[in-house]
């Protein structure tokens, strides 16, 4: 495993840590039982290791430095995968709580992402 490899699985690791604290937070701010708590910080990390996980291949990172080529490529991905998670957090409206909200502008970017990560596989 090189230098490059556990620096991005610290990263991680750390984000997803980020994420689950946030998510539990969330939960419990909207007044959710505990175990209910744990499923959102459980969703959340996982959420999280999944997008980095799609931009780690989308850079080719296990192959060594990423072309400039594939790092425009990932930027465009995740600035349309940020636009559309804007636009789902708009359309959630101010009737739902705020970490369903949140909920519902994470699963939107993760679809994104996951739609970017096949169609760059597609591509080539």
């Amino acid at each position: 495993m090189s230098l490059l490899q556990v620096q991005v699985l610290g990263f991680v690791l750390v984000v997803a840590f980020i994420a689950a604290f946030t998510g539990h937070r969330l939960a419990v701010a909207d007044g959710a039982a505990a175990g209910t708590a744990w499923g959102w910080a459980g969703l959340s990390a996982a959420a999280a290791v999944v997008d980095l996980g799609i931009v780690y291949s989308a850079l080719e990172l296990s192959k060594g430095s990423p072309s400039p080529a594939r790092i425009g490529a990932t930027l465009l991905g995740v600035l349309c995968a940020v636009a559309v998670a804007v636009v789902a957090y708009g359309l959630a409206g101010t009737t739902a709580s705020r970490g369903c909200r949140w909920c519902i502008t994470a699963t939107a970017f993760s679809v994104a992402m996951s739609v970017f990560a096949v169609m760059l596989n597609l591509v080539g």
